[in-house]
């Protein structure tokens, strides 16, 4: 018999596991990623009874092994007697690519179950540019892409995660999503779940259940979304008299109380963080008019001090990592960071541990917090400034300086940081061309403040982003600035970049095709849906990374399905209907004014006497 012949009489036979073994992973790059068994890792006996949740990141390995909130949403799960979790990740294109030609289910990385088999499908709306990837998780589970489409035979697809409550272009692929904090709402979720499942109710009737008991959550179906015959929409409003008009976020009251992992798994293979993440605290008080997330986590809650030693303590010994990371929107903020450092410095000095400190915001705060982790390894101090300006700085929300900013990297100098990682932001309203370059000024004078202390100028690693506005901000109605706009600013620094001397910066640009196609979706409709599938189905994928993002081919998408995307980057009316009104929307008027006082302070010519 010939070998082809051979081969398609004897692989219909072999079992999902087997082709896994035998035909996927001999196939692919680093198969340590997808044979799961790591240290930590939490397999749950299954009974009949139990509800089990397929927990979807929309990313590789590396990248969702890194993710803090799949981390607690697992431990959450698999801590109920009645229901088990077991993990998802996107198989890399070449595995990708297998699975679709040798008829591979996608499986868990547990007990490599087929994902189809599960209850329900929890997929993480991680951000915009995995949009493709949700869908190349149904397509390799062979579960229908629209939730219309799908009978009592598929799992519920749910979604949840930091851009639920602007989730629009993909509503249309889950039968529900959950807005806010995962894990006080998940367990809720799989409780009623599991108390209707006897009914066998059909699968539209079994969702209007559900819609019905938790104001947090979102069932797409069940709203319909009309437009004007100018493309603004008119509504987006519930289709049944139980159903709320407007969905509102689930919230933890206490940190203290809610679960946390203590003994994370360990990757088989390197993550893009293999450390101790602890979250500290949740909410910022900041409030930067940009940030989605500091509009959307909810008033301000903080771990307690000994929370926090305790699970670092337990994870310690659980991992050996010799990083804990002290996460939270603004660690500087934390009203009790003082105290935490130097405890923590008291318990881990012997054990060679570092103490990370992302995400600061710089105030007169932060002055003292290179000396408070003074004692530690140097990890390199990471500050968010957003702006060159301090007119801009005051219209956002950061109501700081440069003379704040320079005594803050003096203190650190003298501790002994060499490196800084500064994060700017172009594109803000009314921003000049004097804006743009001192992102290059400022962060020359700072690397040449270092060598007063440090012998030779420090490094200064300048981040440059493109703004994106965001729903739930007051920039959500502004124009986003064009392609051509970004294109001339990183010209320029780049040019003024090699005139410079006495100074040690290097600038690094995010993808600002990206950033344009991200403000597409971030503002956009239900109507995005149809550009999504068929971009996937043309080959996208995996958008996030560099050497898979194709940005002619998600314009060429745009023509195919008739939509314009300057449409979704317009600037917006005051009483236009947004596409996320109905999702946590009811704070419209007070973000407006505040987006009329930005512009007030960026057209004054004496922005200091002007009340934020």
């Amino acid at each position: 018999m010939p070998p082809q012949k051979l081969r398609a009489y004897i692989m219909p036979q072999l079992t999902n596991q087997q082709k896994i073994d035998q035909l996927l992973l001999p196939a692919v790059q680093s198969p340590a990623q997808y044979i799961g068994g790591e240290f930590n890792q939490i397999r749950k006996d299954f009974s009949p009874n139990m509800v089990r949740l397929a927990l979807a990141f929309p990313d590789t390995y590396a990248v969702g092994m890194s993710h803090l909130g799949l981390s607690i949403l697992y431990h959450t799960v698999n801590q109920m007697p009645n229901a088990l979790a077991e993990r998802v990740f996107c198989p890399w294109i070449d595995a990708a690519d297998i699975m679709q030609k040798e008829n591979i289910d996608l499986f868990t990385w547990e007990t490599r179950a087929a994902v189809r088999d599960f209850d329900i499908l929890g997929i993480t709306i991680q951000h915009e540019q995995a949009f493709s990837n949700i869908l190349l998780l149904l397509d390799l589970a062979h579960i229908p892409f629209r939730s219309e489409h799908r009978t009592n035979d598929d799992p519920l697809v749910i979604g949840g995660g930091p851009i639920a409550d602007c989730c629009e272009p993909v509503a249309d692929f889950f039968d529900a999503i959950i807005l806010g904090d995962g894990e006080y709402a998940l367990p809720e979720f799989i409780n009623a779940y599991q108390q209707l499942r006897p009914q066998n109710l059909p699968r539209r009737e079994l969702l209007h259940q559900l819609a019905r008991r938790f104001p947090w959550l979102y069932v797409p179906q069940l709203y319909r979304c009309d437009y004007a015959p100018d493309g603004t929409l008119t509504q987006c409003a519930p289709t049944e008299p139980d159903i709320p008009a407007c969905v509102q976020r689930a919230q933890v009251p206490d940190l203290d109380a809610a679960p946390f992992p203590t003994a994370p798994i360990i990757p088989h293979t390197e993550a893009i963080h293999n450390r101790i993440a602890i979250e500290i605290m949740r909410g910022c008080p900041g409030r930067c008019a940009f940030c989605h997330a500091g509009h959307t986590k909810g008033k301000l809650r903080c771990r307690s001090v000994e929370k926090i030693l305790d699970i670092a303590q337990q994870s310690y010994h659980a991992t050996g990592h010799d990083t804990i990371s002290l996460l939270s929107l603004s660690t500087s903020d934390y009203p009790q960071l003082a105290q935490l450092a130097q405890k923590l410095y008291d318990q881990f000095a012997d054990c060679h541990v570092s103490i990370s400190l992302p995400s600061l915001r710089v105030d007169k705060q932060l002055y003292e917090v290179p000396a408070q982790v003074a004692g530690v390894r140097k990890e390199g101090l990471t500050v968010a400034v957003e702006a060159a300006s301090d007119k801009i700085r005051l219209a956002i929300g950061k109501k700081i300086t440069d003379q704040d900013l320079l005594a803050t990297m003096a203190a650190a100098f003298q501790q002994g940081w060499r490196k800084v990682k500064l994060y700017f932001m172009i594109g803000f309203p009314h921003e000049t061309q004097q804006d743009i370059m001192g992102i290059l000024d400022l962060a020359s004078r700072i690397s040449r403040l270092g060598k007063q202390f440090l012998g030779a100028p420090a490094y200064v690693n300048a981040a440059v982003s493109w703004l994106v506005p965001k729903p739930h901000t007051p920039f959500a109605w502004i124009e986003q600035p064009t392609l051509e706009y970004y294109q001339k600013a990183k010209n320029d620094l780049i040019s003024a970049k090699l005139s410079q001397k006495g100074a040690n910066v290097n600038l690094k640009f995010h993808h600002m095709e990206r950033s344009i196609l991200e403000g597409v979706f971030s503002r956009g409709d239900r109507r995005l849906s149809a550009v999504i599938e068929h971009a996937y189905h043309n080959g996208a994928r995996f958008d996030a990374w560099n050497e898979c993002f194709d940005y002619q081919l998600w314009f060429d998408s745009f023509t195919a399905c008739d939509i314009d995307p300057a449409f979704y980057c317009r600037p917006r009316a005051a009483d236009e209907i947004l596409p996320w009104h109905h999702l946590a929307g009811n704070n419209h008027p007070t973000l407006y004014r505040r987006l009329q006082k930005i512009n007030t302070i960026l057209k004054s010519d004496s922005p200091k006497h002007i009340t934020n």
